[in-house]
């Protein structure tokens, strides 16, 4: 999903008018929207889990599909250190 769309859906649910401040998403919306968007609409999963199980799940999918580029800096010095000591 596009951020222009979200924002535009956003406003359009809300029952408040937050002027130039965003409206509210609740939390579950927001990490379903996150699932969609990092995951793919098709991803599910078959174990009979628990929303939060589900939750963490998905977390631990994003994560390790996104890593940080901190996290990517830090794989590419272990591999330089690595191909150092060969020598």
């Amino acid at each position: 999903m596009q951020a222009e769309k979200f924002m535009k859906e956003a406003r359009e649910n809300s029952n408040l008018d937050c002027g130039i401040c965003p409206p509210s998403t609740k939390a579950q919306d927001g990490l379903h929207i996150l699932i969609e968007h990092f995951l793919g609409e098709d991803w599910y999963v078959v174990s009979p889990l628990h929303t939060e199980q589900v939750n963490t799940e998905a977390i631990y999918q994003i994560l390790k599909l996104h890593p940080t580029i901190r996290d990517r800096k830090e794989k590419f010095k272990e591999k330089l250190i690595g191909l150092i000591n060969k020598l």
